[in-house]
């Protein structure tokens, strides 16, 4: 690998991976230089007079401080060791729109997204509870930038309490065929698995200002050119962490989370993020299998009037939100199905089907909604009008969209 090659593949891989720490200090962990100082509270009156001079009050100093790192110490797995560089410190601000269909991003769709986002669940342990599902979300626009986002992103806040963890897995391409080299500072060990992938692993910590939180990191590089980065943050204790270091290096090395993995036909998915509602109640969370239980039921309705582009099936938590909903084209335009844990009494007289609620007509568009039997209100909404109201109420009204 020549010395451009290695300097653009170092930086491809340092984007990935400021991509999957970001994600993760959105959801709550605050890095160094991220907090700005309080601001002087506003006057109510105005101040006394005095003789004597008010010292200007000292801004908060942040001390960022990290593990000292021997650039001569060898690494397991590492032939040759490059000495760490200085860090440098880049803003990453993206206001453009966010698509599943970026063309920045060719090997990514909603059914790719959908389908990664299935394989996510399916290796990480099954006692794990997070507060939304784990889903790959839209990849936005970078235009302007002199760099191009080609990588999909996924992140949840696993625990709660005074040192929640936090969970964020990146997947892109790479340009190169070899990972990079290996930097002191930057991983633990370097593993070559039996298909020839590579995985770099590290198990490190930071204090600012005296708080210590504790990360724990897997990165593999596949024979395809991808790259799969898994990231945890959290804890007070480095043995403490809800997964285990080999958790996160099958994640990583998991081969349906390769950009090359195919996609089969019919497979469901999103256009774009939408929305779900509101509810910070302790039930507002959905289980991997009341997921997989609502989207079973969707894929088996009958929707070939509404023709959904992807397929129905791929319910999801929006970021920052509660509930389920997923979003695809159809023939009123944007098609939006949201599930949430209702407020209203549901209809649970014998011999009663869930009854439409309302069936009305917003802006431009129509919308249906139902509240079932347990208690899961069902809207069903497009970005233009239906002709035929009964196919909103039908489809929330679908046999099984349920979960008693």
């Amino acid at each position: 690998m020549d010395e451009d090659t290695q300097s653009t593949e170092r930086s491809h891989s340092a984007l990935l991976n400021t991509l999957v720490i970001v994600s993760v200090v959105a959801l709550g962990v605050i890095a160094a230089g991220l907090t700005a100082p309080a601001e002087d509270p506003e006057l109510t009156s105005l101040p006394k007079t005095s003789e004597t001079p008010t010292p200007e009050p000292t801004q908060q100093e942040y001390v960022y401080v990290t593990p000292e790192v021997d650039p001569s110490a060898s690494i397991p797995g590492c032939d040759t060791v490059e000495a760490p560089t200085e860090p440098s410190f880049s803003s990453l601000i993206s206001t453009g729109e966010e698509s599943y269909d970026n063309p920045s991003a060719p090997w990514y769709s909603g059914p790719k997204a959908h389908l990664m986002s299935e394989a996510l669940m399916a290796a990480l342990p099954s006692n794990i509870s997070a507060s939304n599902s784990l889903y790959f979300g839209p990849i936005p626009t970078s235009e302007g930038q002199d760099f191009v986002l080609d990588s999909a992103n996924a992140s949840v806040q696993l625990s709660r309490g005074e040192n929640p963890e936090y969970l964020s897995i990146g997947v892109g391409p790479r340009d190169s065929e070899e990972p990079p080299a290996c930097v002191a500072g930057q991983l633990d060990e370097r593993r070559t698995m039996p298909d020839g992938t590579v995985v770099d692993t590290d198990d490190t910590w930071s204090e600012t200002n005296g708080a210590r939180t504790y990360t724990r990191m897997a990165t593999a590089y596949h024979l395809d050119r991808s790259t799969v980065s898994v990231y945890l943050a959290g804890g007070d204790d480095e043995n403490a962490f809800t997964l285990a270091l080999d958790d996160l290096v099958r994640v990583a090395t998991d081969p349906n989370l390769r950009i090359s993995a195919p996609v089969p036909p019919g497979t469901p998915g999103n256009v774009t993020e939408c929305s779900a509602g509101w509810d910070d109640s302790p039930t507002a969370s959905f289980s991997r299998d009341e997921i997989r239980t609502l989207n079973d039921a969707l894929r088996r309705a009958d929707v070939a009037a509404l023709a959904p582009t992807p397929p129905l099936g791929a319910l999801h938590t929006p970021d920052f939100r509660s509930g389920l909903c997923q979003t695809v084209d159809s023939i009123a335009g944007r098609l939006t199905i949201s599930v949430t844990r209702s407020v209203t009494e549901p209809d649970v007289a014998e011999g009663n089907s869930p009854a439409v609620s309302r069936t009305d007509e917003y802006g431009p568009g129509s919308s249906a909604s139902v509240v079932t039997p347990s208690g899961l209100e069902i809207t069903v909404s497009t970005t233009e009008p239906v002709q035929d109201p009964a196919l909103l109420e039908n489809l929330a009204n679908t046999a099984g969209l349920d979960l008693r």
